[in-house]
């Protein structure tokens, strides 16, 4: 025996096929364009920025010499800083900003130099 049968009848989006969908189409909201890595806005202080590159370029070191010296121990790591919820989320922003810029980047050299047919 179906008890919910006349209660869960029409249910969704109220237009009747109970579906939940409104006659199969996306919300526009989800059609709209991503943000482009230049219209995102970071509210990091200038020292939080130095801090970062200055921590990005000891993970180059670090990777640069797991490639090329993998024969020489790593030097030890520094316990991570304990960030605001806040900052922390503008640094995950700004890292994944600068992945999709490096990205951008190196197509954009395959294109140049050939590699690639189309840009993007």
């Amino acid at each position: 025996m179906d008890n919910y049968a006349n209660a869960n009848r029409g249910a969704g989006n109220g237009n009747g096929d109970g579906d939940g969908h409104q006659n199969h189409q996306m919300p526009q909201h989800f059609l709209q364009y991503p943000l482009r890595p230049w219209n995102v806005m970071f509210t990091m202080t200038r020292q939080q920025l130095a801090l970062m590159y200055v921590t990005w370029a000891a993970a180059r070191v670090r990777v640069h010499q797991q490639v090329y010296e993998p024969a020489l121990p790593l030097p030890p790591n520094p316990p991570p800083l304990i960030w605001p919820d806040e900052l922390h989320a503008m640094m995950v922003l700004w890292i994944a900003r600068e992945h999709r810029m490096f990205e951008m980047e190196v197509r954009e050299l395959e294109y140049l130099l050939g590699l690639r047919e189309h840009r993007f």
